[in-house]
């Protein structure tokens, strides 16, 4: 089971080895600004940490950490952590070579990448599995996304330092056909392209059986630490499992083992929508700033609500009185609109939920559909963001009657770009 701390003293380069305790230069990977450390707080310091109750997904018991060691103290925290891979014959050919993979999609550019960890003072984890090799060194896989395919080509050519035209790039995504001529061009190394949704499973595999605090549990009204539960889950009853990968677009796939997955189904409307929705109704330039507006906004103002039509509660059909009864509702003249001056913030949270609400509900169908009951979700759109953590947690929660738990991923957005890491038969592309 795979380590997911956030020590500074990991070499970043890759393999450009150092003697150990020497600190790692300033400026290979970027810092946070105190304000974003402050906004990450609960994610890097809190979720990131050893101390969070560990629910068993089979058992239901609470246990604390398994691990022998605490998590390195650090200063600055890194926003995804890095994954220890196990010590083996399989793995052992990135202690001479670097792996670097990518999954290019509408919107993000995810990279995983090897790197050589010659520091003694990194964690052990207190289970059976090994590690570290013989000379003492782990194997580190380590996670960064971009937005431009410039910064992305610019960061590897930096510190992709061993790379050779003999040397291949693990690509997936829709972009891994259009950037295909580029990257080849830019970095004079090979294209070897993997299936999508294989990829997506080979990762989510492996993170579920290698990474002990991959899944976790979101319960928005608790305070502090107790907000994230760790849900890991003994290999043997990993599968089968419902993955909802939410992209431009959502696809849901049923996995039976680690070979035998298929795609039962899916919606056009995911974070495609939301950020194509968002950039014609709000000023919003980005993804990141659409979610900014949503943590600042009410959509109270904007939806119209059980209470709204009813004065109350619905008792007879068990809705509640602040459930939305109508997104977006409130801005149709029809609707008893006064205004078209509707604020920003409020019409982002108002998408935010509806989006997240819709695609709450379809897999919660889809789970019944397949008696299902570990449903993991998965994709950037999430970006382990709040409102989207909490919104799917009670509309998993409310279609399931509080029998089924949302199940977020740590590593949520480079499933692809892990599976591809992971893939030995793509195909080829001199």
């Amino acid at each position: 089971m795979g380590h997911t701390t956030t020590s500074t003293t990991v070499p970043r380069r890759f393999l450009r080895r150092r003697p150990k305790k020497e600190k790692v230069p300033a400026g290979i990977f970027k810092t946070f600004s105190s304000s974003d450390e402050e906004n990450n707080k609960v994610m890097d310091e809190l979720l990131l940490s050893s101390k969070l109750k560990r629910v068993d997904s089979a058992t239901g018991s609470v246990s604390n950490s398994p691990r022998a060691l605490q998590p390195i103290q650090i200063e600055k925290v890194q926003k995804t952590p890095y994954v220890v891979l196990p010590a083996n014959e399989k793995f052992s050919k990135f202690r001479t070579r670097s792996r670097v993979a990518v999954d290019i999609g509408g919107t993000l550019i995810k990279v995983v990448y090897s790197s050589v960890c010659e520091d003694e003072d990194l964690p052990e984890d207190a289970t059976t599995r090994i590690f570290k090799y013989d000379d003492g060194k782990k194997i580190l896989v380590n996670f960064k996304k971009f937005t431009q395919m410039d910064e992305f080509i610019e960061f590897l050519q930096n510190n992709w330092l061993d790379r050779t035209p003999e040397d291949v790039i693990h690509c997936t995504g829709g972009g891994s056909y259009k950037f295909a001529e580029i990257i080849r061009k830019e970095l004079g190394v090979k294209i070897q392209r993997t299936d999508e949704m294989r990829s997506l499973i080979y990762g989510s595999n492996f993170l579920l059986n290698n990474n002990v605090d991959e899944s976790f549990t979101y319960h928005h009204d608790a305070i502090g630490i107790n907000k994230f539960q760790y849900r890991p889950i003994a290999q043997d009853l990993i599968y089968p499992f419902l993955l909802v990968n939410i992209g431009t677009g959502i696809s849901i796939l049923k996995v039976d083992s680690p070979d035998s997955y298929e795609r039962v189904g899916g919606s056009s409307m995911g974070g495609g929508t939301f950020m194509g929705l968002g950039s014609m109704l709000t000023p919003a330039k980005t993804f990141d700033e659409l979610l900014e507006l949503a943590n600042r906004g009410d959509h109270r103002n904007v939806d119209k609500l059980v209470c709204d039509i009813y004065g109350g509660a619905y008792d007879e059909l068990n809705l509640k009185a602040d459930l939305i009864a109508g997104s977006l509702a409130k801005c149709s003249t029809y609707g008893g609109a006064t205004s078209k001056n509707h604020k920003a913030e409020d019409i982002a949270k108002s998408l935010l939920l509806m989006i997240s609400n819709n695609i709450g509900q379809m897999a919660m169908l889809y789970g019944t559909r397949y008696n299902l009951r570990r449903i993991y979700f998965g994709g950037y759109f999430i970006r382990q963001d709040p409102i989207t953590m909490r919104t799917l947690t009670f509309a998993i929660n409310f279609w399931s009657k509080g029998q089924t738990d949302a199940l977020f991923l740590k590593h949520e957005g480079y499933l692809g770009a892990m599976g591809s890491f992971l893939d030995e038969d793509g195909k080829l592309e001199e």
